[in-house]
């Protein structure tokens, strides 16, 4: 049992908003980019790993030469001296490592350990996080929802959970939440001018308040760090929580969307439509989506240059990047976040 075990302590409280209004001119949470940070400076397994979960493939097979050494090369927590050999299966078409095939098999075809599902109250997961420092004072943070007016330096990490099956540990990158609404309306600023970055770089995800709550509760467990709820949104009446999710763009394998096999009653099957990015510029898919989300997670805390920052001082702020959605349609009764909304006069 960890030594967090508990309820996490809040030490700021959390500023209730509607999520069907924000206020006028907002600040889109990734509008702010480093010049650094043009190519979301992913990592080679990250980028494998984003391959993977954005399409299926049709290859079988061991593979062919260059294919084994792009994964082998891709692997980024495997030695290079390391004589030992890997063995490899595939999964979803995908060349992967017979570890890497169970945890996605697990995760993803069998849909265990997902937050929000209703079969299972205690995912088998532990949060891991080790922030270094990421940028210094008076540089644009990448990923803020409200930038302090006199920037601090911050420190960063990405999270990586160890899932536990059948008394084995596994590491991956990522977490399925079930339940999870995904918001495909454009969005306009104060001015009444849309959003560009909306739907390319970043978007709304509606999670259960409740679901979220346990997802921190996760997180301060695993780590020891009190999260923050900076950049959320809290919807009383529907009892929601949005977060603004971010979605990487080309060249980076974009995050998919899929729609479920309607057709298919006996198993819970989707069929890939394309990218998020492609889907948010359809007509016919800017609505509210109700499904099965797979994130990443980064946390964001504040600290200086020459002291790294502890969890006794300091609360981390969560931020999720959206890998895959697969949904089961439009959810009609989920309203969405919008900016500037017009005011109704009284009826006389």
């Amino acid at each position: 049992v960890s030594e967090h075990e508990g309820d996490f302590p809040t030490k700021s409280p959390f500023k209730k908003l509607r999520a069907t209004y924000n206020p006028n001119n907002p600040k889109p949470p990734v509008q702010e980019v480093r010049r650094t940070a043009t190519n979301w400076q992913i990592t080679p397994t990250r980028r494998r790993w984003l391959s993977i979960m954005s399409d299926d493939k049709d290859a079988q097979g061991e593979g062919d030469e260059v294919e084994q050494h792009e994964f082998l090369a891709s692997m980024g927590d495997r030695n290079e001296e390391s004589t030992s050999p890997v063995s490899m299966v595939r999964w979803r078409g995908h060349l992967v490592s017979e570890k890497e095939a169970k945890i996605l098999k697990h995760v993803f075809d069998d849909m265990q350990d997902h937050f929000g599902n209703r079969k299972c109250e205690s995912p088998n997961i532990k949060f891991n996080f080790d922030p270094s420092l990421f940028l210094c004072k008076n540089e644009p943070y990448t990923y803020r929802s409200h930038p302090d007016p006199t920037p601090r330096d911050r420190w960063h990490g990405e999270l990586d959970f160890t899932y536990t099956i059948n008394h084995e540990t596994y590491n991956m990158d990522y977490i399925a939440i079930d339940n999870v609404y995904f918001d495909l309306n454009p969005k306009y600023d104060g001015e009444g001018k849309q959003i560009k970055d909306y739907g390319h770089s970043w978007i709304y995800v509606y999670v259960p308040d409740e679901v979220m709550s346990k997802v921190k509760q996760y997180f301060y467990t695993g780590t020891g760090w009190s999260p923050s709820d900076e950049g959320l949104a809290d919807d009383l009446n529907a009892e929601l929580v949005s977060i603004p999710a971010k979605i990487y763009p080309a060249p980076n394998p974009e995050p998919s969307f899929w729609t479920r096999d309607v057709e298919d009653r006996a198993n819970l099957s989707f069929t890939r439509v394309g990218s998020v990015q492609s889907v948010a510029k359809d007509a016919d898919y800017q609505k509210i989506h109700r499904g099965i989300g797979v994130f990443a997670m980064s946390a964001d805390v504040p600290g200086r240059e020459n002291r790294k920052p502890t969890p006794d001082y300091e609360d981390a702020q969560l931020m999720f990047t959206l890998i895959s959605a697969r949904t089961f349609g439009p959810a009609v009764a989920v309203a969405p976040v919008v900016y500037a909304p017009r005011l109704r006069s009284p009826a006389s």
